[in-house]
């Protein structure tokens, strides 16, 4: 294993005032592949992840080897297929450096068959796989009970029949808007998305995208214009205004400061999440959590009976009282231990909100369900 030290002024790499977080401690090393490649080129379907698992067995440190600041995180240059990834050292430290390929120069065009693609600016490399996120960003979001109370919502329809299921072009009647012309996402409540540390804690639901529409004529009620359907618009079904469903540019990294979060569910349904499965994460801005941050995946330890009570039930089956035995060494409340924690994978954050956040296994391997935690790799 190469573990090569960072520079010491990692710090400054991410802008941190100097004291306790100058430096975190869960970030000192740079752990290159035994067998990694002095260069990548890269091609159409790679994304930073991949390229930096090319080099780093911590992918997440990839800004760290670049020796990106703050800014050049949030917003990283953009890398291009064609262009040549290479790994080399200063001081004998591992850099990471950028040399832009054909592809990606300025060439003057002449009429001729060319047999290579022209690649356009906005076909840039991704952060991690899109094809695996942008439903949740484009379609998927959670809202509390309090923000869905004050939600408009569909009344039923505005031509005087009695329908009660409605599609794309349909004219329908909602709860009051001042806004005339403003543009909706048509959402329907979804699951509950209960605290892992209280079961009874509702803290957010998951809603369900089924289409868009726009206000033709403010008022109350308001009257809209159904433009797209997933799925039949309902009576009741909420309204919320329309956001930016273009995926964010984000490098991989590190929170700077210690993140303590748990899996509250894995999203679109299913009750346990592998690579490329989407998880609800219980904590978010207010808790420090933002877009590009890499989270470590823990799966707690199983409860034991106490290990007094194994002994004696190994004493009892050696004494032929096996059977009867075990019924009296069965573990209760008071009668516990815990076997250690295991790290089962990381996830990738790529959109937070106040309390809670969405992320992405990069790697897994066993299955991540409710309750695991999620904290700095």
């Amino acid at each position: 294993m190469r573990i090569l030290p960072l520079v010491a002024a990692i710090g400054i790499s991410f802008g941190l005032s100097s004291g306790v977080f100058s430096a975190p401690a869960w970030a000192d090393t740079v752990r290159l592949h035994e067998n990694a490649p002095d260069k990548h080129i890269v091609v159409k379907g790679d994304t930073l992840w991949d390229i930096s698992a090319t080099f780093l067995k911590d992918p997440w440190k990839w800004p760290e080897v670049w020796g990106f600041n703050r800014e050049q995180i949030k917003n990283p240059h953009l890398i291009y297929p064609g262009d040549v990834v290479y790994l080399h050292y200063v001081d004998g430290k591992p850099r990471l450096s950028l040399e832009k390929g054909r592809f990606g120069e300025t060439v003057k065009l002449s009429p001729q068959v060319r047999s290579e693609p022209i690649v356009l600016k906005d076909q840039g490399v991704s952060s991690i796989p899109l094809s695996a996120i942008l439903p949740f960003i484009s379609k998927g979001v959670v809202g509390s009970a309090e923000e869905l109370m004050k939600a408009p919502r569909v009344l039923g329809s505005a031509t005087g029949d009695s329908r009660v299921m409605f599609a794309k072009g349909d004219l329908v009647f909602a709860t009051t808007s001042e806004i005339p012309g403003q543009n909706w996402r048509v959402m329907r409540m979804g699951p509950a998305l209960k605290n892992p540390d209280n079961n009874k804690e509702v803290m957010a639901y998951e809603l369900v995208y089924v289409g868009e529409a726009v206000s033709v004529a403010a008022g109350d009620p308001q009257t809209l214009r159904i433009t797209s359907n997933d799925q039949e618009i309902l009576e009741r079904d909420r309204l919320l205004p329309a956001w930016d469903g273009n995926p964010p540019q984000f490098m991989p990294h590190e929170p700077e400061k210690p993140v303590n979060a748990k899996v509250v569910a894995a999203l679109g349904g299913p009750t346990m999440a592998g690579t490329w499965m989407n998880l609800v994460l219980n904590q978010g801005k207010q808790n420090g959590l933002a877009e590009g941050h890499v989270l470590a995946l823990y799966k707690p330890g199983r409860s034991i009976a106490d290990p007094k009570c194994l002994r004696a039930e190994k004493i009892a089956f050696m004494s032929g009282r096996g059977r009867e035995h075990a019924e009296d060494c069965k573990p209760n409340k008071d009668d516990k231990s815990a076997l250690p924690e295991t790290r089962i994978g990381e996830a990738f954050v790529y959109r937070v909100f106040d309390q809670l956040s969405y992320a992405l296994v990069v790697r897994s391997t066993e299955p991540v369900s409710t309750g695991d935690a999620a904290r700095n790799p």
